[in-house]
């Protein structure tokens, strides 16, 4: 009996040459198609929430600098959320960005709550990101198209290709965008390279569209002074990924008490929010620069950081990991990324105004990419992300990566995070 080859197995990508593989060409083709749509997507989404948070005022930055009736806006937030997920039968826990990728499929069909609920929260000032919502967008676009497929692995591949057209507009480069998804889904080996051409293809359409409607992208948004490369700066590095460890552990701990306190009100749809609202919307009153998703607070702490105080920033991290672990419990929807750059962005700030041999650069870029370097195996995305929204050079990246790389191991790549969880689950249970 004659033995198979790998391009005649089932359920296998075809190991021709790329360019005399249909599939690859249908992908492209798709691709293309995924990047205009996602990135005219993105754009609605993305003017609904910059145009709906005008409620709020990135600027304040002190003690008490809120309103009151912010709190009406955001147990109003919650209310709304509520009845959307009620009506729209939405489970009590949905799957996350992390999630999907890792799963590489998103279910078409919770599409439009997902992104019902992002939009409402981000707008009601929820501590979340963007990503969730066009990740949910791009993904479930993929997944529909890819399910005309007979071949799995080309379902796969055109449901990362859809996710990281989502992201092209969105983050400071499409290679970012491309990164991301290869990072978090890692893709088997059979479908890489399908992964990688399409990703690229659909991430850069959606770049070249969004950017000239948009005008403007992450691109070099956090003016940190440059500074002159020391070979101790190294060392330095591996100090801030460990100071960015114990953050991430603060985090999850922060996390679980939420999840514990949150678990009573698992099925209750429209309180669980209302309630989640209350609380974020009282922390916002007290310390204003934990609303929204943080890119334009993290400008206001660089300007005025300083006057600020050490401990008043870490305060700030600290609050904001609170109202990010409410939001993320309570119902509302939203990416984690972006509150997690507040948080090591402002880390990093405090850390420079107790440590003054560290230049602002530094210590800011090494920590606001290394606290969630912490939790999520993506470095290299994490790396050049800071790079690009800081106008860095070459050599100032070697830092954050030992950053990223100490962080991880402390956190993840040790075990620790998963042992926390696992030892949530017998008192869960």
């Amino acid at each position: 009996m004659a033995t198979m080859t790998g391009a005649e197995q089932p359920g296998t990508l075809p190991i021709a040459p790329l360019a005399r593989s249909r599939d690859f060409w249908v992908l492209i083709r798709d691709a293309v198609v995924f990047g205009v749509v996602l990135a005219f997507g993105g754009l609605v989404f993305l003017a609904i929430v910059e145009n709906g948070d005008f409620w709020g005022d990135p600027q304040s930055n002190g003690w008490w600098g809120g309103s009151w009736w912010w709190i009406a806006v955001t147990a109003g937030t919650g209310l709304i959320v509520g009845l959307i997920r009620h009506f729209l039968h939405m489970p009590a826990h949905t799957p996350g960005l992390i999630d999907e990728l890792e799963e590489e499929r998103v279910e078409p069909r919770s599409v439009p709550g997902t992104v019902a609920v992002s939009a409402m929260s981000l707008v009601g000032g929820a501590s979340l990101g963007p990503e969730a919502a066009l990740g949910s967008m791009g993904g479930g676009l993929g997944t529909y198209v890819g399910q005309r497929r007979t071949d799995p692995d080309m379902q796969k591949a055109t449901m990362l290709t859809g996710t990281s057209g989502a992201y092209g507009g969105l983050l400071a480069s499409p290679i970012v965008a491309t990164l991301l998804v290869l990072e978090m889904a890692k893709p088997h080996r059979r479908r890489f390279t399908h992964v990688v051409f399409g990703s690229l293809v659909s991430s850069t359409v959606a770049f070249a569209i969004f950017y000239p409607i948009a005008g403007t992208t992450f691109l070099g948004i956090y003016d940190v002074s440059s500074y002159d490369f020391k070979d101790w700066y190294l060392l330095a590095g591996v100090g801030l990924g460990l100071a960015a460890a114990v953050g991430a552990l603060v985090l999850a701990v922060i996390t679980g008490i939420v999840r514990k306190l949150v678990a009573p009100l698992a099925e209750r749809t429209i309180l669980r929010p209302v309630i989640g609202g209350v609380v974020f919307g009282i922390v916002a009153v007290a310390l204003p620069l934990t609303l929204f998703t943080g890119s334009d607070q993290l400008r206001t702490v660089l300007g005025s950081g300083s006057g600020l105080g050490a401990g008043f920033l870490l305060l700030v991290v600290l609050a904001k990991m609170i109202t990010f672990s409410v939001c993320m419990e309570s119902g509302f929807i939203g990416g984690p990324f972006f509150p997690m750059l507040f948080m090591g962005g402002t880390y990093g700030y405090a850390i420079h105004l107790l440590i003054p041999e560290l230049p602002v650069a530094l210590a800011f870029s090494c920590v606001f990419a290394a606290l969630p370097g912490a939790i999520v195996a993506a470095p290299f995305t994490l790396v050049m992300l800071a790079a690009l929204m800081m106008n860095l050079g070459a050599v100032e990246t070697v830092p954050i990566a030992l950053a990223v790389l100490t962080s991880y191991i402390a956190v993840t790549g040790s075990g620790v995070l998963v042992a926390m969880a696992n030892r949530r689950k017998p008192s869960a249970g």
